[in-house]
């Protein structure tokens, strides 16, 4: 899909014992999700990296190297 981040994946129920209390947020109910999203620029998909601690996704996308702005050094004199 050219210049976009697609994610796919599964919400499953939550146990029994858990009280809606205890949720601060839920966005979507249970079952299979997709969720596309356009990138601004290119990515590096070489070196993406996504890390899933204490259930917060954390994706790092890194600029490919075409799509760093250019330095031009100027000398003052």
């Amino acid at each position: 899909m050219g210049n976009t981040w697609s994610m796919t994946g599964e919400k499953r129920r939550v146990a029994g014992d858990v009280q809606p209390e205890a949720f601060h947020r839920s966005e979507r109910a249970t079952g299979q999700f997709v969720q596309h999203m356009p990138l601004p620029v290119d990515v590096d998909e070489h070196n993406v990296h996504a890390d899933y601690t204490d259930g917060l996704l954390m994706v790092t996308l890194p600029k490919a190297a075409k799509a760093k702005p250019k330095q031009i050094a100027v000398q003052v004199s």
